[in-house]
């Protein structure tokens, strides 16, 4: 019994050591341009409008060339 005692104690122990972060990766800054992100910003903006564009104008296409078709079958 004393044995698995001494073996869960040496497991628990290299958990912990695995576990720990070295600090220099936590205090390390970065450099960050705000006006590199607020042009992303507007761009990924643009391109979600551009696309909201695309797809209901193909929608709007799609249902009159539909109501064409069946129009025409009567």
């Amino acid at each position: 019994m004393l044995r698995i005692f001494d073996n869960n104690e040496s497991i628990s122990k290299n958990k912990v050591q695995k576990k720990t972060i070295p600090v220099q990766y936590i205090d390390q800054k970065r450099i960050v341009d705000i006006n590199k992100l607020l042009n992303r910003v507007r761009m990924d903006k643009k391109n979600e409008n551009k696309k909201k564009i695309i797809f209901y104008s193909l929608t709007i296409l799609a249902l009159g060339l539909f109501s064409t078709f069946i129009t025409v079958i009567k």
